[in-house]
């Protein structure tokens, strides 16, 4: 249910039909418009894709290295958010069939337990939130730095001076 509401808002979003303001584009677009240069990659396409299916937008900014990171971690959150809501269920299942008439608290450690792998689980869930907007903007960063010059005639060197460090700029 989660992924249909999600994909909708993706669609929902990305309708042009559905703006609105109509303009002459992003600040980006009239600026390269102005100055003949046009970029590379597309940011909001990579923000997108990562949108859909995490580690999409680093495989579109070609920055192949992170999409198993990407991917890595967030099958490894998943993984804790089942595993922990399985003991959640467990527990609570336990600490329900504990509570008695003679005993209506129930016992408190299995409800102690029960609070734990809740827990446990929300961080889980928490965390895979974190890493989802990230690495979404990741994606829209490393698309906007993709044309970024990195050659080899640009360094910054550190060096040892006679009172500290020198930081040593070549262009």
């Amino acid at each position: 249910m989660k992924l249909v509401a999600l994909c909708t808002l993706v669609v929902v979003l990305s309708c042009p039909a559905l703006h609105a303001q109509e303009s002459g584009g992003s600040a980006a677009e009239r600026k390269s418009a102005d100055s003949g240069y046009t970029m590379t990659k597309s940011p909001m396409g990579a923000v997108l894709r990562s949108a859909l299916l995490p580690g999409l937008g680093q495989w579109y900014n070609e920055s192949y290295w992170k999409v198993p990171v990407v991917v890595g971690l967030g099958v490894f959150l998943i993984r804790g958010v089942v595993v922990e809501n399985n003991g959640f269920l467990d527990y609570r299942d336990r600490y329900a069939a504990s509570i008695t008439p003679e005993n209506s608290s129930g016992d408190l450690r299995l409800k102690q337990l029960r609070e734990v792998y809740r827990d446990n689980r929300d961080t889980y869930a928490w965390w895979f939130l974190v890493l989802y907007l990230v690495q979404c903007a990741d994606a829209f960063v490393d698309a906007h730095l993709y044309d970024f010059d990195v050659s080899e005639t640009l360094s910054a060197t550190v060096l040892p001076a006679p009172r500290g460090v020198m930081l040593q700029l070549r262009f």
